[in-house]
Order: structure tokens, then sequence, then C-alpha cells
């Protein structure tokens, strides 16, 4: 199988109206139309549902194209879309099992009776990835294949793009990480799917934020800002954040989701961490400064007491060199043939270490402002690959 392309048509923000609507049974089906953001229209080309199966699992999911390119007799596409349900709560399909078994505790294999008959059950997880390969990538040999969900249906998602070695990008979504086979979990440890997926959730969410118990991350993840719209109870059952209605209305004009820090507020941190770098400059250079100032006022000590040994001088009775060695017995410390009433090797410890961190902290605001500056310029990038003003 060839490496999949990177989809060039979508947003995030199309991905997650995507992960939203495969929540209504009204799209499954071939040929359903779904509005998607900024005028999009998808149509459905394949779906699953395992409600609809001997052997309910939870899964539910839909291919789409874009609706220009659908074609009801079509065997290519180069650009297909899949879209995986999440859990549904008061639904006993399964779900509550995936969440329980394979998600929360990372255990590949899942057993039920049927017919009376206790046996293994292929999970929500394996019917997605046989489906997506055998009903999707075998049939219609795609050039671009990128998968999305919200919750259960992003780790669907990210099981599937792993396996698959294609792009995922998911909402809420815990971390299938010990779901997958050797071969998908060696590509993860090796950081190939780094800049192939992208979760996107909130920080308080302790299900979109569940990592297997310290299970290696598939991809990256950003915490976006949250919508405001009240989740009542269940924000207190540790899930505040882990809804639809939390990502609602947070993306910019381009469909790139609104960061917990922007670009622009990263910029203004970086900006306030070489301020205080500087300071750490300014302090240094004020203590040499000081050890300057200290040094030429006690040489010109030194200078009117050996003025005043002269002959008629109020100290005529001592010799210059008495005076040298009256000051250095008082001195804190004799360096560099000047006398210090301070511990000139403190001082020069401290400038060393102010400079160090100062440089240090320097390189950090440097980093911070360019890796902003490089966010900003994806998403101005994004804006004019959409043509969005």
């Amino acid at each position: 199988m060839s490496e999949f392309e990177k989809n060039t048509i979508a947003t995030d923000e199309d991905y997650f109206e995507l992960s939203s609507n495969v929540y209504d049974n009204d799209y499954l089906h071939k040929g359903a139309s779904i509005e998607g953001a900024n005028g999009q229209t998808w149509r459905v080309i394949e779906f699953i549902d395992a409600d609809k199966e001997k052997v309910k699992n939870g899964l539910q999911a839909i291919a789409v194209v874009p609706a220009k390119k659908y074609d009801e007799n079509a065997t290519h596409y180069d650009e297909i879309i899949l879209a995986f349900r999440g859990t549904e709560f008061g639904k006993w399909d399964g779900d509550l099992s995936a969440d329980t078994f394979q998600i929360a505790l990372g255990i590949k294999k899942n057993f039920g009776a049927i017919g009376g008959k206790f046996q293994y059950l292929p999970t929500s997880f394996e019917t997605g990835l046989k489906w997506a390969k055998n009903d999707i990538v075998e049939k219609y040999r795609p050039s671009s294949l990128h998968t999305t969900g919200h919750s259960k249906g992003g780790a669907e998602a990210d099981l599937v793009a792993t396996e698959l070695d294609c792009y995922a990008t998911t909402y809420a979504a815990p971390n299938p990480y010990r779901l997958l086979s050797p071969e998908a979990k060696k590509r993860v440890n090796e950081g190939k799917m780094e800049n192939k997926a992208t979760d996107f959730t909130h920080p308080d969410d302790q299900i979109g934020n569940h990592t297997q118990f310290g299970a290696p991350s598939i991809g990256k993840q950003f915490t976006v800002k949250h919508s405001g719209a009240d989740e009542g109870f269940k924000a207190n059952l540790g899930m505040k954040g882990h809804f639809q209605a939390s990502f609602e209305g947070m993306f910019h004009s381009n469909g790139s989701p609104i960061l917990q820090l922007e670009p622009e507020d990263i910029i203004r941190q970086a900006k306030k961490i070489q301020t205080l770098s500087n300071r750490l400059s300014d302090i240094a250079k004020n203590i040499e400064e000081f050890q300057r100032k200290e040094a030429e006022a006690v040489q010109k000590l030194k200078n009117q007491l050996k003025h005043e040994t002269g002959p008629g001088g109020r100290y005529h009775l001592l010799e210059e060199h008495e005076v040298d060695e009256a000051i250095s017995q008082i001195a804190k410390i004799r360096k560099g043939g000047n006398d210090y009433f301070h511990d000139a090797n403190i001082a020069e410890e401290l400038i060393h270490l102010l400079r160090k961190e100062q440089k240090s902290l320097s390189q950090f605001g440097d980093d911070i402002s360019d890796a902003a500056n490089s966010l900003r310029d994806k998403d101005n990038q994004l804006a004019t690959n959409f043509q969005i003003k």
C-alpha cells in the first residue's frame, strides 16, 4: 500500500462538524448529504452501523467525499474522510464495553454471550479497521485518507489512522495505543505519527486526556478554548469540556481551533521572558559598574591619604606603603590589584550565573516566539489554501 497523502480539502472545523454529524442516524446511508463548515457539503459513500449487525459493539461510522465529487457509481475517489461516532450514553450497544475494557484498560479482547454461548466478540476497533480496509481502501483506492471522530470515535479514528498510516484529526479522543498492533506501535514509537495525528481537547476533560496509564501518545494534542457552554452535572464528573458543545463555535475564520493560548498570547509571553532576560543582564551590568566605581573610590581614597604622608601632611609619619597595608587590612578582599569592601569572588560568581541565566532565558524566549510565529504562519497558510479572508 502506497503512503497516503495529506488531505487538502478539509479544515479542522470540517472534521469537527463531521465528527458531530456522525452521531445522527439520518446520515447512516449512502448518498446522505451533510452540510459542513463554511459552505462545504459532503456526501456519504459508505457507512457501517454495528447496531444492525449480529454482534453489537457500538461502531457507527461514515465515509464521505466532497459533494461536487460524489458519484453513486464511482469506484475511485482521491480524497476520503472517515468519521467515527463516539459513545452514546444510555444506549446499550457496546459503547460501555468499549469505553471500559478497550479504552480505559487497554484490553484488546472482547468477550460476550451470543445465543447463550460465551465467546470472543470483535471490538468496535477491530470492526472499524476491517471496514476501513475492505470497504474503503480496497474498494476506492484513495490517494488521501483522513479519519476523524469525537471521544470513543476519536480513539477509533486514531487507531485506524495509525494502523493504515494515514491522517487523523480528533476531538477529546482518549489514547488507544495499547490496542495497536506491534507494527502500528512501532510507527508511533518512531515518531511517524507525530505530524499525522492531531487531537484537540480541554484541560479538565479526564476522558479526552486519558493516556491508558502513561502509554505513548499518538501524534500531537492541543488544548483549545472552551465555548462556555453549560455542561451541567457532567462537568463535575471529570468530563468538563468533553462534549461537542464545548467545542462549538470555537474556530477561526480559516477553520483552525481557537487555542487555549493563541500565537499572539504566546508571543506576548515570550516578550515578557525577553524583558526578564534583559533585566538580568542589567543587574549583572549594575554589579560590574558598582565594582568599578568602588575600585575608583578606594583608589581615590588611597591617593588622598598618601598625599597626606608628605611633608607637613596629617600622616607625615607614615610611608605610602603603610597606607596600602592599612586599607588592605580593613578591605574585604584584594583582587586584581584592587581592594574591595565586598566579596568580589561572590560578585563575579553571581555575574556569571546571571549572564548564564540571561542567555538561557533569551534563547527560551526566542524559541517560544519562533514556535508561535510558525503556528501563526501555518494558520495564515491555511487561510490562503482555503482562500479565506
